[in-house]
């Protein structure tokens, strides 16, 4: 079992990142995540800060293997993505790693990118940045970034190929993590859940004759602890309520009998929320969700709470765990993992 961690986002100042990432390598965290939004999901007074920058400064400051949570195949042409990429690949002597998904409405279509047949465009996506890290020249005619002729970065990574993790949230995406995914890295998951799915990019890995056991199963996952007051941290994690109605699909798998409204199925996995006319919808529909949502769903608790949690999980097949701290005293829960948590799950595989 790995262990990563997702700086806040968005974030006070990039003193407070750098503060967080000190803490989080401390820690023992393994992987450290940064998202690569232009901005957050609600409004905020705090910052979204570029995703590469950030990583690229944080290379200097650690030694944990970085990468982004998530970034997404409309915004930058492959080969800056190549090019970015390997870039942090060398700063951080050869510990970057690619997160990449379909995109949301909220990154992409305000400043007019398209996201018409997007899981081909993923799919020609990761295969163009690994032609970029690979080839001397690409030479491809295009249907989304046009016809490329002997095209090349000048800049290998250290890594032949740095490791490219999906967020695959539907069959199809999925589908395409077991054939090209170095990573398997989705959002919102019940361990039942996330067996079923597993299956799907286990067998698409068979399928072309790929060994599945080579993809890292990873999660984007919650934690909140307090021994003294686990209601405290269940209430610290409310807002993954709303992050439950955004990504409704989700939702109605993990409860068959919820059966959100389609205008909430339509949203998909938060790929077409809209911050101006979705947000008080969705809030109206919160006190719909089950009870049991969060602790069904979540790391959150006491320590044992969420040792059993993260057990249950990987024996559902995760082998790699990304938190979002939550606190609610999140100086606490960085030293719960460094003491109890991280040793707990190094011990046990030892």
């Amino acid at each position: 079992m790995k262990f990563g961690c997702i700086i806040d986002f968005p974030s006070p100042s990039i003193e407070s990142i750098f503060e967080q990432t000190a803490k989080i390598e401390k820690s023992g965290f393994d992987t450290l995540f940064y998202p690569d939004h232009t901005v957050d999901f609600t409004p905020s007074s705090e910052m979204v800060f570029d995703a590469f920058n950030t990583l690229s400064a944080l290379a200097t400051r650690t030694k944990l293997q970085l990468g982004t949570a998530v970034s997404d195949c409309h915004r930058f042409h492959p080969a800056l993505m190549a090019h970015k990429v390997a870039t942090l690949d060398h700063l951080s002597s050869g510990r970057a790693l690619l997160g990449v998904g379909a995109g949301e409405k909220i990154n992409v279509d305000m400043y007019g990118f398209s996201r018409d047949k997007v899981l081909s465009k993923l799919r020609e996506y990761i295969e163009l940045i690994r032609l970029f890290w690979t080839k001397k020249k690409v030479s491809k005619k295009s249907e989304f970034w046009g016809e490329i002729i002997k095209a090349f970065i000048q800049l290998k990574p250290i890594q032949k190929t740095p490791p490219i993790y999906i967020a695959a949230n539907s069959p199809k995406s999925r589908q395409l993590t077991g054939e090209l995914g170095n990573g398997w890295f989705p959002f919102v998951e019940s361990p039942t859940t996330y067996k079923e799915n597993k299956i799907e990019v286990v067998q698409a890995a068979k399928k072309i004759g790929r060994n599945p056991d080579e993809i890292d199963y990873a999660l984007q996952m919650y934690v909140a602890i307090d021994d003294d007051n686990p209601e405290k941290a269940k209430k610290a994690v409310e807002l993954f309520r709303l992050v439950g109605i955004v990504a409704a699909a989700k939702l109605n798998q993990i409860y068959p009998n919820l059966n959100l409204p389609k205008e909430f199925v339509t949203l998909k996995t938060g790929h077409n929320f809209d911050m101006n006319s979705d947000l008080n919808k969705v809030f109206s529909y919160k006190g719909e969700l089950p009870e049991s949502l969060l602790t069904d769903n979540l790391c959150i608790g006491t320590t044992d709470d969420v040792i059993k949690s993260i057990e249950k999980f990987k024996n559902a097949g995760v082998t790699h765990m990304a938190f979002f701290n939550f606190g609610p005293d999140k100086d606490k829960v960085f030293e719960i993992f460094r003491y109890k948590i991280i040793p707990y799950f190094k011990e046990e595989e030892n």
